[in-house]
């Protein structure tokens, strides 16, 4: 965001002074979801004191270049060639289900839809209509959909959602609406990870959020896989824990982008919470207790992809080191085309 932010040195010196208060506020390295956090707490204050040499249209006008530069960032469409997207979701249609499977996710991009409007796999957002699909809360409540659909939560928006005012009947409606093409500057809808701003934004994300927690009460023990999340949310944290918590036949399996060092967060949640299983690259938590994986056990190579074993640089080469790199969604997407066969010879 900053390298983004560059070309323009008012926006650049905004980012900056914003980026340092969260420093302090956050004491740690801010996320850009923990800056809009607190960009726009300081939007929704009452009064109209300049703060951070910056007034509420400069906070508003911020936000909005922000939402821009994010949805720029992660537009791009879904590569030609065989992916993991498409792996993922061949694994949805080739498995039947007694259940709609699931995906909550925290990312803006459109990967998922466009995966799933090519293999095709039926799915539903929250969203009804055909001309401008609208946000309908009432539709997510009632919870009536095939088991061959798959449910999508964007859990943070999404870089399509668009915020929408129309007159009907003479009176102003605010709402939020899906769109075919990029959301219009200024009205994409990207939440941080707070619930403090207006009606028509904190719907959607309080109704995702439900979703989640629904999915923990909903069935008799519940499976949850978890790919790549940094356990850095903490809105996300609390409903995901609680729900282990509320369950104790659920299951949450935490697949790791990195080594155990690199995700504390998710190690403690998992050394004292039984039923959340973190796999690293190089380690796991398992039952609360935290080891590495055993020399040996790995396959590797051409059919294991995901697996394989190393030297240890701590042993000077004498040692093995065994690898799980499920936790990249690349990986990932290979064991589940395993699981279900190849699509060719499908």
């Amino acid at each position: 965001m900053d390298a983004q932010a560059n070309g323009n040195s008012k926006l650049k010196k905004q980012w900056d002074a914003l980026y340092a208060e969260c420093t302090h506020v956050y004491c740690k390295n801010p996320t850009v979801e923990d800056v809009l956090t607190e960009l726009r707490t300081l939007a929704s204050r009452k009064g109209n004191a300049v703060i951070l040499e910056m007034g509420k249209d400069d906070l508003y006008r911020l936000d909005a270049e922000i939402c821009t530069l994010i949805a720029r960032e992660v537009r791009a469409p879904l590569p030609p060639y065989r992916n993991a997207y498409n792996r993922f979701a061949s694994w949805i249609g080739g498995v039947n289900r007694n259940h709609p499977i699931e995906i909550f996710t925290p990312n803006y991009d459109v990967l998922f839809e466009q995966a799933f409007e090519q293999h095709p796999i039926p799915h539903f957002d929250g969203f009804v209509g055909s001309h401008n699909p609208w946000f309908d809360l009432a539709s997510i409540e009632h919870d009536v959909v095939p088991a061959r659909w798959t449910r999508l939560w964007k859990l943070h928006g999404s870089i399509n959602w668009e915020k929408s005012e129309e007159l009907v009947n003479g009176a102003k409606v605010s709402r939020v609406v899906r769109v075919t093409r990029e959301a219009a500057q200024g009205k994409v809808m990207i939440y941080p990870s707070h619930l403090k701003y207006d009606q028509s934004r904190r719907m959607p994300y309080l109704a995702m959020l439900d979703r989640l927690r629904a999915f923990f009460h909903g069935k008799d023990a519940p499976r949850l896989i978890v790919c790549g999340y940094s356990f850095l949310d903490d809105h996300l944290n609390e409903v995901l824990l609680d729900g282990l918590r509320g369950n104790r036949n659920a299951q949450c399996f935490a697949l790791m982008y990195s080594d155990l060092l690199q995700h504390e967060r998710a190690v403690s949640y998992a050394k004292k919470q039984s039923n959340l299983t973190v796999l690293a690259w190089d380690g796991a938590v398992v039952g609360t207790r935290v080891g590495q994986y055993r020399p040996g056990t790995a396959g590797g190579g051409e059919h294991y992809p995901w697996l394989i074993e190393e030297d240890s640089e701590n042993n000077s080469g004498h040692g093995k080191l065994v690898k799980n790199r499920l936790g990249d969604f690349h990986y990932l997407g290979l064991f589940l085309e395993q699981l279900c066969g190849n699509e060719n010879e499908r």
